[in-house]
């Protein structure tokens, strides 16, 4: 009965990598690459995955005017629909609430490490990696901010392979139908 159990779930492991093999080696569907060219034409694609669901493309946007290009991650459904865009960009480009909020906030003797926007169909949001004395015992944090400046969620000495798509998309965090101006989860 052991080596049965033992069999079953080598089947089980072999079978779910063979299955993210061959997502990854297509790209994501027909349909998510279809929408994503339509949506980023001017891309440069680094390469295609897949996370809790969704086909992923990680791409670059070029530089205007002598900046740095962007990295951006996008999120497809199957049929191609598009849920989520994460963009890096720099701290200073930040809405000026959301700058006035963090330096103003519990976070502001914590040194920011990276700042994203998460462009969702809904709402737009702010996310930063952040290092420092977190809540007096965490090293490290990402913060989401709203439009208005308003935190919402901290989530504290995140795992090593944690995105913003594991927040926003992950189907145990329904965020349809939130305004850009109603905080989603209060921060403690």
């Amino acid at each position: 009965m052991k080596r049965l159990l033992i069999n079953v779930c080598a089947v089980s492991v072999l079978t779910s990598c063979i299955k993210l093999a061959d997502l990854e080696s297509v790209g994501g569907t027909q349909q998510a690459r279809e929408t994503f060219m339509e949506k980023f034409p001017t891309a440069v694609i680094d390469g295609w995955g897949s996370r809790l669901g969704y086909y992923v493309a990680e791409f670059t946007i070029g530089a205007y005017e002598g900046g740095l290009d962007t990295n951006c991650v996008a999120w497809f459904d199957e049929n191609g629909k598009w849920y989520l865009t994460e963009s890096s960009m720099l701290y200073a480009d930040l809405p000026q609430a959301v700058i006035s909020a963090f330096e103003q906030g519990d976070f502001r003797d914590c040194t920011v490490k990276e700042v994203y926007c998460l462009d969702t169909p809904d709402y737009v949001e702010y996310a930063m990696l952040i290092e420092g004395n977190v809540y007096g015992y965490a090293q490290s944090a990402y913060i989401y901010y709203r439009e208005s400046g308003a935190l919402h969620i901290s989530i504290v000495n995140p795992r090593s392979d944690y995105t913003y798509g594991d927040y926003l998309l992950a189907p145990i965090c329904n965020k349809t139908g939130l305004s850009s101006d109603v905080d989603a989860v209060p921060a403690s």
